[in-house]
């Protein structure tokens, strides 16, 4: 249904080569360049004031976020954070009274990989309250999840990591992806944590792990498929993944121009609901009561150029709908 966006290998490089989504906003750019001086630029549809959004906004961008579908279920705003360093949101965790988000640096629209950091939000003022870097090899953060047990797990392409918290990073652990694992996306359960790949061309996989394998498995040993104990089939293109109190399964499947949330049976993997949500949304997490989420739209590798108006919205946030308001 949506164009894609592709994983990067070890170099680099989008697994299967360039992606759609990356071709298509060179050959944008191009054109824009080509005809900008014969049309009248149209910003993407304006929505919420910039002043009306917590956190720290970035030095670039609109006065206004783009206008996104149901917004009338969004209740909370805040910025992304580390904008203005080039900081790409990708995974999104919340535990602890805190939004956790982690991101990858990327400095131009081709460049898929870059230091990783993550950073702790206050839900309420958006400001950030902690940060870390997570070293190489990572270079791809596409998720983040928790067990329940004060350990946060760090999903990249080729490699987990996990870091006790105490207020900061402390006992980085890491584990290479073995064959058919990819760190794309990550989703936090009690007692376990999930890790999901990415498919263009069909159904990706969630795969389990108990908290309790994962902390008797040696520093530096290969995670395998087969050490899972469990595996969910999730629709094609998606980027994020949560479970709500309920037991039910939310997946984020989204591209620069739209987004998509669909609720899953967890049973059959059948999709049970689809509700169009915020452009450029990846992860997303559920705090018991709201289903937060990031989208990547407006990130400043994209963004910050004279041509992004003309064709990409502007919604580089961290916001938090309300599933009953989901129309």
């Amino acid at each position: 249904m949506f164009p894609a966006r592709s994983q990067p290998d070890a170099r680099g490089q989008p697994l299967g080569g360039v992606s759609r989504r990356w071709r298509r906003s060179a050959l944008v750019a191009a054109v824009a360049a080509a005809l900008l001086p014969w049309i009248e630029i149209a910003a993407a549809p304006a929505g919420i004031s910039s002043r009306d959004i917590a956190g720290e906004p970035p030095h670039y961008g609109a006065s206004e976020v783009a206008e996104v579908p149901n917004e009338a279920a969004i209740v909370r705003r805040l910025w992304s954070p580390g904008l203005d360093n080039g900081d790409n949101p990708q995974g999104l965790a919340a535990f602890g009274g805190a939004i956790w988000i982690a991101t990858y640096r990327s400095d131009s629209v081709d460049q898929h990989r870059g230091p990783c950091r993550v950073y702790r939000l206050d839900p309420q003022t958006g400001y950030v309250a902690g940060k870390f870097a997570v070293p190489m090899p990572c270079g791809h953060a596409g998720g983040l999840a928790t067990a329940g047990d004060g350990t946060l797990y760090v999903a990249d392409t080729h490699t987990l990591f996990a870091t006790n918290l105490d207020g900061e990073a402390g006992n980085l652990r890491s584990w290479p992806l073995g064959p058919g694992l990819v760190g794309a996306l990550a989703a936090s359960a009690k007692g376990t944590i999930w890790i999901g790949t990415y498919r263009e061309d069909g159904q990706g996989r969630l795969y389990r792990f108990d908290a309790a394998m994962l902390t008797a498995l040696p520093n530096g040993a290969p995670l395998n498929a087969a050490q899972s104990s469990a595996q969910l089939a999730i629709p094609s293109y998606a980027q994020g993944a949560a479970f709500d109190r309920d037991g039910g399964l939310w997946v984020s499947r989204s591209d620069t121009h739209w987004g998509e949330l669909g609720r899953l049976d967890p049973a059959s993997g059948a999709v049970t609901s689809r509700y169009a949500i915020a452009p450029g949304t990846e992860g997303i997490a559920y705090d018991g009561m709201r289903l937060w989420a990031v989208s990547e739209a407006g990130a400043r590798h994209s963004y910050d150029h004279f041509w992004a108006p003309l064709v990409l919205p502007f919604y580089p946030l961290v916001y938090a709908l309300d599933p009953a308001r989901l129309r």
